[in-house]
């Protein structure tokens, strides 16, 4: 019996190793591995650029071991996985994960913004300190920087002008978007991206509020979808990107330092990559799908400030200050806008 316990706690201990941040320093290197939900895709840019220029300023003090493709978990599963330290560094989604970042994710409300820039350094600068700072703490993370700013847009079979074309649909959304339209009384279908396209095609859905430009013309929506309501972005999706605190804590200040500095500045720099696919994937998508223009924005925008209220209601219950968070960001997307 004893000899069984030993191995039992062997077997634990082994598999605590396992879990923990995997940063290793051999000879004065350091190892820090990155994993990402998502394969080839857009997502991606920001995430890959940050850790070129961190291996470079760093003159190879700091290597990466990258992986790609969601082998060691989706989406949903980063936050906890980077929180036991099954890998170091990964991109999450507040957004796919409003449990654990509910105040975090108030940058997701709809129609907050139409710069994306400015969008995504208010949320850096809500992200790095107070309410908002300690919900990537409770999750042992470090806050890095916002990762890729995508453009949220919709796409249709049929041509969606008017709220009462909007309600004839049935549309796939999530986020900001979902809750407006919740707001609306309109249905909402929370299908899983894979799953997208096939229900698209079978008309499960016969509209989708997604990544457009971006993600729609790279993973087809353009051959499945026949309009496209372009330039009405409805939010801006947020892909994150944290660092397990423990090994945080391990890095010497010298590389500190140099990561601090790389987050900030791939705030512009990660807007320009997307910017550019914005406008070469927009050219590309604008010859599959037709153009139709939302004219009753000014309704959704009357929607909107309820949609925020009941946002900040239901952080109320849960014992938050939404309102405080809600005001903060606000006045940082002044700031940032002037």
């Amino acid at each position: 019996m004893k000899y069984i316990y030993k191995i039992g706690l062997i077997a634990i201990a082994i598999a605590a190793m396992s879990i923990m941040p995997s940063l290793s320093n051999a000879q004065g290197k350091i190892n820090i591995k990155f994993h990402s939900s998502f394969g080839k895709s857009p997502l991606n840019m920001a995430a890959v650029k940050w850790m070129d220029e961190i291996e470079k300023r760093t003159n190879g003090k700091v290597k990466f071991t990258r992986v790609f493709g969601g082998s060691l978990g989706k989406l949903t599963a980063q936050p906890e996985n980077i929180k036991v330290g099954a890998f170091d560094v990964g991109n999450i989604s507040v957004v796919y994960n409003p449990g654990l970042y509910a105040l975090s994710n108030v940058v997701s409300l709809p129609f907050m913004s139409t710069d994306a820039l400015v969008h995504a350094r208010a949320a850096h600068e809500l992200h790095s300190s107070g309410a908002a700072n300690s919900e990537f703490t409770k999750m042992n993370q470090k806050y890095l920087f916002p990762g890729m700013w995508t453009k949220i847009q919709l796409m249709s079979h049929e041509p969606v002008r008017t709220i009462a074309d909007l309600k004839k649909q049935k549309i796939r959304a999530h986020g900001g978007a979902s809750e407006l339209l919740k707001t609306m009384g309109i249905p909402v279908y929370g299908i899983p991206w894979g799953e997208l396209p096939s229900a698209a095609e079978r008309r499960v859905v016969t509209a989708g509020i997604i990544g457009a430009p971006v993600d729609a013309y790279a993973f087809g929506f353009g051959k499945i979808f026949k309009y496209w309501n372009q330039g009405d972005d409805w939010f801006f999706f947020p892909l994150t990107c944290v660092m397990n605190l423990d090994t945080w804590k391990k890095l010497p200040s010298d590389v500190k330092k140099v990561i601090e500095k790389t987050n900030q500045d791939m705030l512009v720099e990660g807007r320009k990559l997307m910017a550019n696919l914005e406008k070469k994937n927009g050219a590309l998508l604008a010859k599959q799908a037709k153009i139709a223009k939302f004219e009753e924005r000014d309704k959704l925008l009357a929607v909107r400030d309820k949609t925020w209220q009941n946002w900040v209601n239901a952080r109320n219950k849960e014992g938050k200050n939404g309102q405080a968070v809600l005001d903060r960001f606000l006045s940082l997307l002044k700031k940032h806008k002037s």
